[in-house]
């Protein structure tokens, strides 16, 4: 992790550079995190709105839209992206709606092809 100072000079903040290089390295990566944003959810270690606000957004869904994911990938996605709108309206059932997530994004990692354990490691020194 690198320290960089914010413009205001409100103090400093570390930034951690993941990077995943090429189209189905990346869908590992956002399906791997994905992955453990549910669990997070799940175990009440991090609200929904959080987990919108910080991952599950639509910003994610146009690039995985813009790389051309594979559906399930997608599809996970966008269901994770009504997270936080089941746990305001119908919050029994959100147990299970990150359950049919998860299934998802595992569907999407067995859809991927194996990954080549010679590649990069997505954890990189910052620039």
């Amino acid at each position: 992790m690198s320290e960089h100072h914010l413009p205001d000079g409100s103090g400093s903040q570390e930034i951690l550079w993941l990077r995943a290089k090429g189209g189905d390295e990346a869908q590992r990566l956002v399906a791997v995190t994905a992955l453990g944003m549910c669990r997070a959810l799940a175990t009440g270690a991090i609200r929904p709105d959080t987990a919108c606000h910080q991952l599950f957004g639509p910003a994610l869904l146009t690039r995985l839209n813009q790389i051309n994911a594979c559906p399930s990938l997608r599809h996970a996605i966008h269901m994770a992206t009504e997270l936080e709108d089941v746990a305001d309206l119908i919050p029994d059932k959100l147990a299970s709606a990150i359950a049919d997530v998860e299934a998802e994004l595992l569907k999407a990692l067995a859809d991927l092809a194996p990954s080549d354990l010679a590649g990069e490691k997505w954890l990189v020194r910052a620039p």
